[in-house]
């Protein structure tokens, strides 16, 4: 059986991988020994049918999971057609011609729109696709109720906009759910991961709007990646507002340094993948940002920025790392610095052909 799992609500794809993996492994208590997981991202045919064709052991199935192969044949944005899935025409024979019945293969994916291997995918016989499309608007409110009633958890409508909450976010009324689903948006992930925080919180009241503002990441992130995308776009002074506003939460200038590191680490990874001809969908799925906008936003900014951009940025970090831990500049006032120096070189950035 051959199973094709992609879309933007990633815990319902994994979820669902996790019920083949269940499947597969029929209480035998040997998932680990009959499970395989193939790097798409430059397989080849014979990676794949290989471990599909050997007997599972001592379990009913064996299951071979084929990830980031789906990406790498999605159309990049202004290419006419996508890459050609002619290179994998052993894979579909062998899977016309039929693969063991106790063989469970897995392809994965993200956000697919044009792509040659899903549409190849769908006129093989014996493949399944499972779509699992963005959950957004008053399905998403939705789906935040009906999650949290899973966890024991009731939203209390009431009450005003909470204090401290960010400006910038769409956000108004009074329902905990709402509040939830501004912050997060379509992260399933996400969304999870909070409930279970307001489980533990509440401990079986019921959740107020507050609560959400309290304990929910969503604003606290939201200002850490502002702060970030301030940085990296060269608007010193916006940095440093959103800086003042972190600290005010209570983060320490070594963990913005680690974060600010992080960013640029990342930079570096997508230039590397462009330079390989990966395409967005791919390098969304190698950095863990698959949705759209703002895989397409750090893909943005890392060609702006550029390779010598992210030299000059790690010199930089490590730079003001070294004067602070050498007591030559208080802790505090090297990350100012270092703010205003990155700031400067995103300013000073040549621009890219």
């Amino acid at each position: 059986m051959i199973h094709v799992l992609y879309g933007v609500d990633a815990l319902g794809l994994r979820r669902r991988l996790q019920q083949l993996k269940d499947e597969a492994d029929g209480g035998s208590g040997m998932l680990a020994t009959n499970f395989a997981v193939v790097d798409g991202r430059d397989a080849k045919p014979a990676d794949i049918l290989g471990p599909a064709m050997m007997p599972p052991f001592l379990a009913p199935r064996r299951l071979v999971l084929v990830e980031g192969l789906l990406d790498r044949f999605e159309a990049r944005p202004g290419q006419r057609q996508p890459r050609s899935a002619d290179s994998l025409a052993p894979l579909f024979e062998a899977f016309e011609a039929g693969l063991p019945e106790s063989t469970l293969v897995v392809f994965t994916g993200g956000d697919l729109k044009r792509n040659s291997l899903l549409d190849r995918l769908k006129r093989t016989r014996g493949v399944q696709l499972e779509h699992f499309p963005e959950i957004k608007g008053e399905d998403l409110i939705r789906y935040i109720r009906t999650e949290g009633a899973a966890r024991g958890l009731r939203f209390r409508p009431g009450g005003g906009r909470p204090e401290g909450l960010d400006q910038g976010l769409a956000y108004r009324g009074s329902d905990p759910a709402a509040l939830l689903a501004a912050l997060c948006r379509s992260d399933t992930l996400a969304i999870a991961n909070e409930l279970d925080k307001l489980a533990l919180y509440t401990m079986g009241r019921e959740v107020t709007i507050e609560d959400v503002a309290r304990i929910c990441s969503g604003e606290r992130e939201a200002n850490r990646f502002q702060f970030v995308d301030r940085v990296m776009d060269g608007e010193v002074a916006k940095a440093l507002d959103a800086l003042a506003l972190l600290r005010r939460d209570g983060e320490s200038s070594q963990a913005l340094l680690g974060l600010l590191a992080d960013s640029y680490r990342t930079a570096a990874t997508v230039l590397d993948l462009l330079e390989e001809g990966a395409t967005p969908e791919a390098i969304g799925t190698a950095i863990n940002r698959p949705w759209p906008r703002l895989r397409d936003s750090l893909i943005a900014r890392a060609r702006r920025i550029g390779p010598s951009g992210v030299k000059a940025a790690y010199a930089a970090i490590v730079e003001s790392d070294r004067q602070h831990k050498r007591g030559e500049v208080d802790e505090d006032l090297a990350f100012e610095l270092l703010v205003i120096r990155l700031s400067a070189l995103s300013l000073n950035v040549p621009a890219r052909r």
